[in-house]
């Protein structure tokens, strides 16, 4: 791949064109049109700004990459840096998404602590922090969308920065998994615990209650167990598209017509075992739902 293909690539992934690029440049359109159609190179000193600006080495713009033509092959050629870039990106997301879950979660606190007559702090606390979780889960909808063609097309990898990536993938799915396990340990047994040490240190813990507890205990299992899943989909996403092209279609949600049921049988048990609090399956479906309602709107904005 040359250094003018590997141009048009960056420019397309950061959404700028020919004539934006040229001005932080301090040069002409005419000359950043030489080197995207390859007439010509960029002088040393205009490389290293370009290495800085998208984040890429010198080694990345330089190094003709013999083995690679994206175009010919159908593909969109994502380099060791973009796949850096793109899950770097995704992690930015969870962190807001899962961080906004949590406030949404961990203000029902302030309602436990002000008791049934209610409190006004405390409501007061309860609200600012609810919209704070609100408003971040707001802001991360109007995050700009980056990387959709990584999402979209069939990949193609340096055979090299693919593997690494499958090895790191492997390691890391087993943490992934850890998590998961964490998680569903503490939805299940975060009411048995809290219970056993009520028996020992009373209504309270820490000066909390077991309701307020119970909240903080629902949030860190949920939080585990949305990371993981969430991480995992980030990672089969790059898989699939390398090792095949994206398919399109209802099939993506085909998980909605039995999650409904699988919800209320887990609220049910809740209810009768108390081994989870019955709110849980609810907040873990919404939690689902609420990102897949996203994730339709920014696709039909994209559109």
């Amino acid at each position: 791949m040359t250094l003018g293909q590997k141009l048009k690539i960056l420019l397309k992934e950061k959404n700028m064109t020919q004539e934006e690029l040229a001005e932080q440049l301090d040069v002409s359109r005419q000359a950043v049109g030489k080197w995207v159609n390859d007439k010509g190179i960029p002088e040393v000193s205009k490389l290293i700004q370009i290495s800085n600006m998208f984040g890429v080495s010198l080694d990345y713009l330089l190094k003709e990459d013999s083995e690679v033509s994206a175009v010919a092959e159908g593909g969109y050629y994502v380099s060791g840096e973009m796949l850096e870039g793109y899950l770097t990106y995704h992690k930015q997301n969870r962190k807001r998404i899962i961080g906004a879950l949590v406030l949404i979660m961990t203000a029902n606190i302030f309602d436990e602590i002000g008791g049934p007559r209610g409190n006004s702090v405390m409501e007061a606390l309860y609200w600012i922090v609810t919209m704070a979780g609100i408003s971040l889960l707001i802001w991360q909808y109007f995050q700009t969308k980056k990387y959709q063609e990584i999402k979209r097309e069939k990949l193609i990898f340096d055979s090299r920065v693919y593997e690494d990536f499958k090895i790191r993938q492997e390691k890391e799915r087993k943490r992934y998994a850890v998590m998961a396990i964490m998680g569903m340990l503490i939805l299940v047994l975060g009411t048995e615990c809290l219970d056993f040490l009520v028996h020992y240190y009373g209504t309270r813990i820490l000066g909390l209650s077991v309701g307020a507890l119970q909240w903080v205990s629902d949030a860190a299992g949920l939080s585990f167990i949305l990371w993981a899943a969430m991480s995992v989909m980030t990672d089969k996403r790059i898989i699939k598209n390398a090792e095949d092209a994206p398919k399109k279609g209802a099939k993506r949600f085909a998980w909605i017509y039995w999650a409904a049921p699988v919800t209320a049988l887990a609220v049910l048990v809740g209810f009768v075992s108390n081994i989870w609090s019955p709110m849980a399956p609810v907040i873990v479906l919404l939690c689902a739902l609420l990102v897949t309602v996203c994730k339709l709107l920014m696709e039909r904005q994209e559109k």
